[in-house]
C-alpha cells in the first residue's frame, strides 16, 4: 500500500471538517440573530407606538374595570 491514498483521504477529511465547522458557525450566528430579532425587547423597540397604544388601552380597560368594582349604578 502506498502512502498517497492515505494522505489524500486525510486531506479530504480535513477539508470536510473545516467545511462542517464553518457551516456550524454560520448556523449558530443565524440562530443568535433570529433570537435577537424575536426577543420581546427588540419587538417593543421596533414597534414602540403600537406597543405604547396597546399598553395604554390595556391600562384604561383594567382601570375602568377596577373602578367598576367600587361604584354602583
Amino acid at each position: 500500500m502506498s502512502a498517497a491514498p492515505i494522505e489524500n483521504l486525510q486531506t479530504r477529511a480535513l477539508e470536510q471538517r473545516e467545511r462542517l465547522h464553518k457551516t456550524a458557525l454560520e448556523l449558530i450566528s443565524k440562530v443568535d440573530e433570529a433570537k435577537q430579532q424575536l426577543s420581546a425587547t427588540h419587538m417593543v423597540q421596533r414597534h414602540l407606538a403600537p406597543s405604547s397604544l396597546a399598553g395604554a388601552a390595556l391600562a384604561f380597560i383594567l382601570g375602568y374595570s377596577f373602578t367598576g368594582l367600587f361604584t354602583r349604578r
